[in-house]
């Protein structure tokens, strides 16, 4: 895994946005801290060596947005679980689109999860470094790539 994981992951994150999504992001370094975030996805790549942790964490603006750009209403129309399962996808592509770069078939994709975040939650990865990006202008998201090691 020579790759830069920061340059991959903004490639990454960039394409399916763009794509699935209609949203083009900039990016920007930020303290995780210094942003609060509502909803937060994660999907894992695991092989004998270890495990990748692709954890995603978006406002509750971008991620209604998003959620309704992708399928196709109004913003007012978006639900709860609609929002989780946007969430949920958008791991399983930012995921997808990770594991398809390092270009390495020992890594296994596992299954995306979703939550909204609970206010005054600790943030359990806050020493990881983030990856933060925004939207016109404002924070929409932060992304981190977390390695365990077997």
């Amino acid at each position: 895994m020579a790759l830069e994981w920061e340059q991959v992951l903004k490639d990454v994150i960039s394409e399916v946005l763009e794509t699935m999504f209609y949203a083009m992001v900039d990016f920007e370094q930020f303290e995780p801290w210094d942003h609060p975030f509502d909803y937060k996805s994660e999907i894992h790549l695991s092989n004998h060596e270890g495990r990748i942790v692709v954890s995603l964490q978006i406002s509750e603006e971008f991620a209604r947005m998003i959620t309704a750009d992708f399928l196709g209403i109004r913003q007012d129309q978006v639900k709860e679980d609609d929002i989780e399962d946007c969430m949920k996808e958008l791991a399983n592509m930012v995921g997808g689109g990770y594991h398809a770069r390092i270009n390495d078939t020992t890594w296994q994709l596992g299954i995306p999860r979703a939550w909204k975040i609970e206010p005054g939650a600790p943030d359990t990865d806050k020493d990881a470094a983030g990856l933060g990006f925004g939207f016109m202008g404002q924070s929409a998201g932060l992304a981190r790539l977390i390695r365990s090691h077997a």
